[in-house]
């Protein structure tokens, strides 16, 4: 069955400057990235590059209008081959990572763990519309500069980009992001202050009060800047995936293959790469779906 897990303690809060010339965004993941990793079976490194991209997708997500959605795909040669994330605008979200075996991983001096690569950003506002698609390379090997570029270069917007993810062992302590943007209107005194702060995150360990929640996150990255909270979205972790879907993708590979998975007489597993649910297919219902195409 689809997967459909609310974190009590996961959320995005929006917010915005009492001038209207700088917009935020705090995330934190920590609940769903230990949740989700646990299902796919991640390594340490895996589970830290799967909570990155989640809150990459999130924060993409953040500012969608309803009924739009983010399709978040990385493409690397660090510790991931590829990072999948979808993200829409009611904080749900869905991914999976493919993972780069750790003695394959040889990174270039001064490029961080994501390596170098291209980060794709598709963005669908309703499944008539033709998606928008934006590109850029990764450039540092660490995902929030990289995203910050992205914005620059492919939206033109002045952003600041925060993710930190921390570990003990094989278990995330704490995962969170943050999103500072130039609105129209901005001054030379807003841009300044929003590139101050793509190193603030750093300045702070992770048990300090500040990160207990995202509205703490913002307020404390926010300094002396008035501000009105716009919206608090719990986040949901959610695949849509179900028996019925799958029996429909085994219907495109056409009747000759589907009666060549019955004649091995064997259950077949289909395993979902967003959420890991496993679906058997016997050979009874394998022929069912054979007769349903006759």
């Amino acid at each position: 069955m689809a997967i459909d897990y609310q974190s009590s303690t996961d959320k995005w809060v929006k917010c915005i400057s009492s001038s209207g010339t700088i917009r935020a965004v705090a995330v934190s993941t920590t609940d769903i990235s230990n949740h989700l990793g646990s299902r796919h079976k991640l390594s340490p490194a895996g589970k830290k590059a799967l909570a990155e991209s989640l809150i990459a997708g999130l924060i993409l997500s953040s500012y969608c209008k309803a009924g739009e959605k983010v399709n978040l795909n990385i493409q690397a040669s660090g510790w991931a081959n590829q990072a999948i994330i979808d993200a829409n605008a009611i904080g749900e979200v869905r991914g999976y990572i493919l993972e780069r075996p750790a003695h394959e991983v040889k990174l270039a001096k001064n490029i961080g763990p994501w390596g170098i690569g291209l980060l794709s950003v598709l963005r669908t506002k309703h499944e008539e519309a033709q998606p928008y698609i934006g590109t850029v390379p990764l450039l540092t090997g660490h995902l929030a500069k990289d995203l910050t570029f992205y914005w620059l270069q492919s939206e033109q917007v002045n952003t600041a980009v925060g993710i930190e993810v921390f570990m003990d062992g094989d278990q995330i302590t704490l995962a969170e992001g943050f999103l500072i943007q130039a609105m129209p209107g901005a001054t030379d005194h807003d841009l300044n202050f929003i590139e101050e702060h793509l190193k603030k995150l750093h300045q702070y360990d992770s048990s300090s009060p500040v990160r207990s929640t995202p509205t703490m996150l913002l307020s404390y990255l926010l300094e002396n800047q008035a501000f009105s909270l716009l919206e608090e979205q719990p986040i949901t972790l959610k695949c849509p995936c179900s028996i019925d879907r799958v029996k429909r993708s085994l219907m495109l590979i056409g009747q000759d293959e589907l009666q060549s998975m019955a004649d091995e007489n064997k259950d077949f597993e289909i395993n979902c790469d967003f959420c890991s649910e496993t679906y058997v297919f016997s050979p009874e219902l394998i022929k069912s779906l054979i007769r349903d195409l006759q």
